[in-house]
């Protein structure tokens, strides 16, 4: 059994740090060493991860002052030990045997360098099953490139994932900007040899009210533009048949952040056209793209009718959306 590090981001969590943890100590992987890093709270939660270390001897504390997640997760590689590394956010939950089913996986797909399995989402009291049920199964790296490119079970972010460690011995996670995980991703992945999946749900992803990219718009929110432009252009070294792949992934980009944008400030009414304009013109391919996912199509359409259309389904889909 190869020794996994588990690397865990922690700042003012305290209702939820508990239940985390609880999660990863009782895996049923023997070989587990655990590193909180306690991202200068100012709540219990830097308290509470010392009166974990004192009960679990696999668990090392560090205490920093705040950095961001990014730095946190940049200080947890940093002193790692284990073959492979996982990370899990501080307010999210592992099944209990995430890290042995991932490890698995790695064992029987030598060629693979970062493993996934599927989760769950919870939202405002609702839980939904991120992706349809699917075997597992092993993808080169284009074609983990083209499903991350769709949305299609393969995400960026580096929860519920298994990573050999060779992946990270030049790249680390940007720091000081948000949307840093899909910036990253196209890295990582570009230095795996290949990506291998498991359908089965394995992570548990809570949305939480305050969460940083889930609140309302200001200029970082175009962070997420470059971020998924760096990650096109990963892809694209990889394989050049993913152009079409690639305007579907910046074109939903584009809208993502129009979503943001309906009671923007009056300054920023200038952008929002010009964000409108980019989405359009990527329209008919995207919409004539079979494998573009219809709400992308329903949206650009709607949005060529103008705002209030656009906005209104938007409102429509979070009421509804699981």
């Amino acid at each position: 059994m190869n020794l996994v590090s588990v690397i865990v981001p922690v700042y003012n969590v305290e209702p939820y740090l508990n239940k985390c943890v609880q999660s990863i100590v009782r895996q049923d992987h023997p070989q587990l060493e655990i590193l909180l890093v306690d991202d200068g709270s100012t709540d219990r939660s830097g308290l509470m991860c010392d009166e974990w270390a004192a009960r679990d001897s696999r668990i090392q504390v560090i205490h920093k002052k705040n950095g961001g997640q990014s730095e946190a997760r940049n200080v947890g590689l940093g002193i790692a030990k284990g073959d492979l590394i996982a990370f899990v956010d501080s307010d999210d939950e592992l099944e209990p045997d995430n890290i042995r089913t991932l490890s698995e996986l790695l064992s029987r797909y030598e060629e693979a360098d970062i493993a996934q399995g599927n989760h769950y989402t919870h939202r405002n009291g609702k839980t939904k099953l991120e992706y349809a049920a699917s075997p597992e199964g092993f993808m080169t790296r284009a074609d983990a490139f083209r499903a991350v490119l769709y949305h299609d079970r393969v995400d960026v972010g580096p929860c519920n994932k298994l990573f050999r460690r060779k992946v990270f011995e030049t790249l680390r996670f940007p720091e000081g900007r948000i949307y840093e995980d899909t910036a990253l991703f196209g890295k990582l992945l570009s230095e795996s040899s290949g990506f291998v999946y498991c359908g089965r749900p394995l992570y548990h992803y809570f949305v939480r009210e305050g969460s940083t990219v889930h609140g309302g718009f200001d200029e970082k929110r175009l962070g997420y533009i470059s971020a998924v432009q760096e990650l096109n252009q990963a892809a694209m070294q990889t394989d050049s048949r993913l152009e079409e792949a690639c305007t579907r992934r910046i074109t939903h980009a584009y809208l993502s952040v129009l979503r943001y944008m309906e009671h923007c400030e009056a300054g920023d009414r200038a952008l929002r056209d010009d964000l409108r304009m980019k989405a359009l013109q990527n329209s008919a391919a995207v919409i004539g793209n079979a494998s573009a996912p219809k709400r992308d199509k329903l949206a650009l359409r709607l949005l060529k009718l103008g705002y209030l259309p656009f906005y209104a389904s938007w409102r429509l889909y979070g009421k509804l959306r699981p």
